[in-house]
């Protein structure tokens, strides 16, 4: 059950504690399939977050009283509307190829989770700032996953990072498939659980010693 519907909301909620990518895999599958470098990874982020903000935006003028199940086709319609100038602006940005190689799953964003369920389960709960200022943080937790996973397989397929040589003594192509994102993406997930749990248990254990001492 979501926490913290209508008081104040932490940034961090989206970014750690709830990060798409790494830490609830609820949205991992862009990345897995389309972060096989930075350039690649740009685009997925770049169209993400323009594509959910613009949508909650536009789907909170919604009337309340439409239906759940008619809402929700309209918020997938209103996404797919947006689509179409966010990808004519990133044609513009990164050329037309590298937009069309990751194409099929820039079309997955359209129904991303945080359109299609949290809208309804979360965020329309909130007033509008407040909403905003909730979204960034799960939009920054996913683009900063997908960054980190394209960044770091453009490096170890390749030995470089965009066009930047990065001199390793080793180099594995089958990072680039999908089978290695998987790979790297549950490396990373388990190193992202285990360092944020032992912060929170280091943080626990401080407050406890902090009161113990008053």
């Amino acid at each position: 059950m979501e926490q913290n519907k209508s008081g104040r909301v932490k940034l961090l909620d989206g970014i750690l504690n709830q990060n798409m990518v790494l830490m609830s895999g609820l949205f991992a599958g862009p990345v897995i399939g389309a972060a096989t470098n930075l350039e690649n990874s740009l685009v997925i982020a770049l169209a993400f977050t323009l594509i959910t903000m613009a949508t909650a935006g536009l789907c909170r003028l919604l009337p309340k009283k439409i239906v759940f199940s008619v809402r929700i086709a309209l918020y997938a319609l209103i996404a797919s509307v947006i689509y179409i100038p966010v990808i004519m602006l990133e044609n513009l940005i990164f050329g037309a190829d590298t937009v069309r190689s990751v194409s099929l799953y820039l079309a997955i964003l359209v129904t991303n989770p945080l359109i299609m369920s949290k809208t309804e389960s979360r965020f329309f709960l909130r007033s509008v700032p407040m909403m905003f200022k909730d979204i960034t943080g799960f939009v920054i937790g996913f683009d900063l996953s997908c960054i980190i996973v394209g960044a770091l397989r453009d490096i170890i397929s390749d030995n470089m990072l965009w066009n930047t040589i990065i001199p390793l003594p080793f180099q594995m192509s089958a990072m680039e498939s999908v089978y290695g994102g998987f790979i790297l993406v549950g490396v990373l997930a388990g190193l992202f659980r285990f360092v944020y749990r032992r912060a929170l248990r280091r943080r626990s254990r401080s407050a406890s010693e902090n009161n113990d001492q008053k």
